[in-house]
């Protein structure tokens, strides 16, 4: 393993990229609330359990998933209605961080791995949360949805995040807990991590990923203590 100027071993990746909603915060649940609530508006019932088919995934599919499971809806009010109202819950809050993150973070810094969040959310809730949680310091660079073109599951989000820390994509670790994300980290030639949130790792995402209960022993992946 390369040494660095202290003559310990070196990271083995240089860069760590994180999802935001259910990665760093537990965020998740507000989603799956605004879902149902944004569908109760339009007279549907949709149980707790639907929105968890699309974490993480852009727009685009989430629409086409809704389609086909509740076509009585008016997609395109109901997704946008749906976002606002977390957007909105979050913006007025503080949100709850997953366990472990702080040892994750100071273990980056401590170790000079350059750090990313990589979110699908809108820029001014990420940094908001970032914010409120008291871990902005910690990132290197964020980038959210409205900067690619493809969502989630496509690479392009993590290209970007690795490209803004200076580290090629194969020496980034990417961190996250929706297939989507994990598929996307594979694709741009990232280590993919899975913290799981709401959705436990099937046997598919097993066979390219890391899995790992909290973030805090996460940090094994990087090969240094």
């Amino acid at each position: 393993m390369p040494l660095n100027g202290t003559d310990k071993p070196a990271p083995r990746y240089a860069g760590a990229i994180f999802d935001q909603d259910g990665l760093l915060f537990d965020t998740e649940k507000i989603y799956q609330r605004a879902w149902m609530q944004a569908a109760a508006e339009q007279g549907v019932d949709v149980p707790m359990s639907f929105p968890t088919k699309f974490c993480g995934l852009g727009k685009a599919i989430i629409s086409g998933i809704v389609r086909e499971s509740y076509p009585q809806l008016d997609i395109p009010r109901y997704c946008d209605r749906a976002v606002r109202i977390a957007w909105d819950e979050q913006l007025a809050g503080t949100p709850i961080r997953k366990p472990g993150l702080l040892e994750m973070l100071r273990f980056c810094r401590d170790k000079g791995i350059r750090t990313a969040v990589a979110s699908s959310s809108i820029r001014p809730v990420v940094l908001h949360n970032l914010e409120a949680a008291g871990v902005s310091e910690y990132f290197d660079a964020v980038v959210t949805g409205e900067e690619v073109v493809n969502g989630k599951p496509a690479p392009d989000i993590f290209l970007l995040a690795a490209s803004k820390i200076g580290v090629s994509p194969e020496r980034c670790c990417v961190f996250e807990d929706a297939f989507s994300g994990l598929r996307g980290a594979f694709a741009a030639g990232a280590l993919p991590v899975m913290v799981p949130d709401l959705v436990q790792p099937t046997d598919e995402i097993r066979s390219f990923c890391r899995v790992y209960p909290d973030l805090a022993l996460a940090r094994e992946v990087f090969g240094v203590v």
